[in-house]
């Protein structure tokens, strides 16, 4: 018993003696990280809107009474065009999916310096002002009204 009680405290005295050299390599990993931290992205790169097709609301949703919300990810070209347009969340089984795509296909932007990924937009299909779809934070949202 004493022996374990022994070898219980000769191993926290070993802690006890890396813990502070441990503790100062932490902590000044995280200040040189922070130091070197730009808070404002260098490859951040502003472009405007020239033209924006709005997708087409389908015939078969508008007679059904159906409404929903696609979520796309897609890429603005050197030259302004839209590519690597995907579907990233999609309501009522992807029925809007291709009228969406199919909009974004058709928009222009000014040109970037150079290509532009990751952009996400809501397109919201909605036969009523307040309408059920999923709401999707932090993303551009665009409203299709079905006729």
């Amino acid at each position: 018993m004493k022996l374990c009680i022994k070898n219980m405290l000769n191993g926290c005295t070993n802690i006890c003696r890396f813990l502070p050299t441990a503790t100062l390599l932490v902590f000044s990993s995280i200040a040189f990280q922070s130091i070197g931290a730009n808070p404002v992205a260098p490859d951040h790169i502003e472009v405007s809107v020239i033209k924006r097709a709005m997708p087409i609301y389908p015939k078969y949703a508008v007679k059904k009474e159906i409404e929903g919300t696609v979520l796309i990810n897609f890429s603005i070209e050197k030259d302004g065009n839209v590519s690597d347009i995907q579907v990233t969340a999609s309501d009522q089984y992807g029925l809007f999916d291709a009228s969406a795509i199919l909009g974004v296909q058709k928009w222009l932007y000014t040109k970037p310096e150079k290509k532009i990924r990751n952009n996400y937009v809501a397109i919201e299909f909605a036969l009523t002002d307040e309408p059920d779809t999923t709401q999707f934070t932090n993303v551009e949202r665009i409203q299709v009204r079905g006729e």
